[in-house]
């Protein structure tokens, strides 16, 4: 199975968390670092440990990766201090009740392709052999220095590579293959992270709207795909929000609160399309809208 890991970052977090500087064009944090202090530490582990309790546990059969652990800044750069402070939590999951299915049909992908090129391989053979004479041939013309047929001969050679790929993509074992592939990744793998202060969300294109519980601000889903992989997508958001573009939203800070507790949340979930549903209605998100009172 094929498929790669996306790792979401935002301003904020790459400021507070990662203690990167940002926003200037050198690159620089002009007023330079700071430790943060121990009650700041604790008001921000305060808020992920919340984050933490109102995501849901591995379903039956599922495994939550890595060690599922709340990481707080360190330090803060002081020009940005006064502002937001932006920090995340996220979980992954990954189903691990039916390996021995999905290793099967791979398994069976592969026999599948090796039928299919047994039968394939006397034709291809003699087509390699063809092949094979042509690029002797034109050796020795390119030694003669008669470049006219080693022009020619280089569409000659084109049209017999042509002629073996046309053979190898002959059929629907591929296209079976793809199934099987798609089969063996579906519903593998999900993604819930919450960003505390991101800066700007935005969802995809083609995303509708979903209804969730009071207290959320706006929900939206759409589906992506990576791979092999077909995957559905949301993105919820708490807290006061305005938007920025036709297509995404900035958050609102609130008044006399400070800066390093939470302003605004969003949350994104990434998992099968028939588990979506499942997934979001798990995540307790009265809990999450507690953290941002309106």
């Amino acid at each position: 199975m094929r498929g790669r890991s996306a790792i979401r970052t935002t301003t904020w977090a790459l400021v507070a968390v990662l203690g990167a500087a940002t926003t200037h064009a050198d690159g620089v944090c002009e007023k330079g670092f700071r430790d943060t202090t121990a009650a700041e530490r604790g008001t921000v582990t305060a808020v992920l440990e919340a984050v933490k309790q109102a995501l849901p546990p591995a379903p039956a059969g599922w495994i939550i990766l890595g060690d599922d652990q709340i990481s707080v800044p360190r330090s803060i750069c002081k020009d940005f201090e006064l502002r937001p402070w932006g920090y995340t939590f996220a979980r992954s999951y990954q189903r691990v009740d039916d390996q021995a299915g999905r290793e099967q049909l791979v398994k069976t992908a592969a026999d599948n392709w090796q039928a299919d090129m047994k039968k394939k391989q006397p034709r291809l053979d003699a087509i390699m052999a063809r092949m094979e004479a042509l690029t002797q041939k034109q050796v020795a013309a390119i030694q003669k220095g008669d470049s006219a047929k080693v022009i020619a001969m280089n569409e000659e050679l084109a049209a017999v590579q042509a002629e073996y790929q046309a053979v190898v993509d002959e059929g629907d074992t591929a296209e079976q293959n793809d199934a099987i592939f798609q089969e063996a990744s579906r519903d593998l793998t999900m993604n819930i992270s919450v960003a505390v202060n991101s800066l700007s969300e935005s969802p995809g294109s083609d995303a509708t709207s979903l209804s969730l519980p009071a207290g959320v601000k706006s929900a939206f889903r759409w589906s992506t795909t990576r791979g092999d992989v077909h995957e559905d997508l949301a993105l919820v958001l708490l807290g006061q929000w305005k938007p920025r573009t036709q297509s995404s939203s900035v958050l609102v800070p609130r008044g006399n609160v400070a800066a390093l507790a939470a302003h605004a949340i969003a949350v994104r979930v990434v998992a099968d399309a028939g588990r979506l549903d499942r997934t979001l209605d798990a995540i307790d998100f009265k809990g999450l809208a507690n953290l941002v009172p309106q």
